[in-house]
This record gives C-alpha cells, structure tokens and sequence, in this order.
C-alpha cells in the first residue's frame, strides 16, 4: 500500500511525489541488465557472448577511445570523417583478449593521440605565423 500527502511543486505531478512516513514506499523493480554472475564471487558473463567482462585494461581502452573522440573534433577532414575511422578502428581489434597485445594497441593508440596534438600544434603555429609575421618573398 503507498499513497502521496502533497506533490511537490518544482516537479511535474506525475513525475515525483513526496511519500509521508505512514505510508509505505512502492518496492522499486529488479534492474535487468545483460550480465549475470553464475555465483556471488565470481566475474560478470555475459549472457549474449558467455565472455567474461572484467578486463583490467578495460578503463584504459575506454579512455583512450573518449580522447581520440575529443581529439577529433578539430581534425580537418571533419569529425564525422575521423569518429567513422575512429570506430572502424576500434572494432576491428574488439576481439583481441591478449593482454600484451591490448597494452600494444593502447600505446599505439596514445601514439596517435600525440601525433593529432602536434599536428594541432603546428596548424595553430602557421596560423600564428601568417598573422604576425611579414610573408617572405
């Protein structure tokens, strides 16, 4: 049994409600999502592939995707251009599972990203350049 004393008055009515305390809270639902652990100690499986999901360089992946993201919003073909390689890139290396082989990809990829950095740098150099200094002839 649950039952609403007052709306509050910032929020939509049929969004949130204020519960009194003689009233009984509503039990949330069960979160499904697409991963199950077969006992309480063991890794997250995927219940589509059966692989497990705990790769420790994981995170580092991920965080080297978003930067490249971020990275390539200034590339000069255009950031749809570079998001679509970007993809391409990371998907064709998404079934790799040797540890070694994923840090070599990561410092390849940190590679790119210092490649991208100093091409920035230098089309801001020229740009710099053109504006202040006298054109050789």
């Amino acid at each position: 049994m649950f039952c609403s004393e007052t709306y509050l008055t910032m929020w939509p009515s049929h969004t949130r409600t204020r519960w009194s305390r003689d009233c009984e809270k509503p039990a949330l639902p069960e979160l499904t999502t697409n991963c199950e652990r077969r006992s309480p100690g063991d890794e997250l499986v995927s219940r589509k592939s059966g692989k497990t999901m705990s790769n420790p360089l994981r995170g580092e992946v991920v965080r080297l995707y978003k930067n490249l993201l971020y990275l390539g919003r200034e590339y000069p073909k255009g950031t749809v251009y570079f998001r679509e390689r970007l993809k391409v890139a990371f998907m064709k290396n998404k079934d790799v599972t040797d540890p070694e082989k994923i840090r070599k990809l990561i410092d390849r990829g940190e590679f790119v990203i210092k490649e991208l950095e100093a091409l920035y740098f230098l089309r801001k150099y020229r740009a710099m350049k053109k504006r202040y200094y006298d054109p050789e002839h």
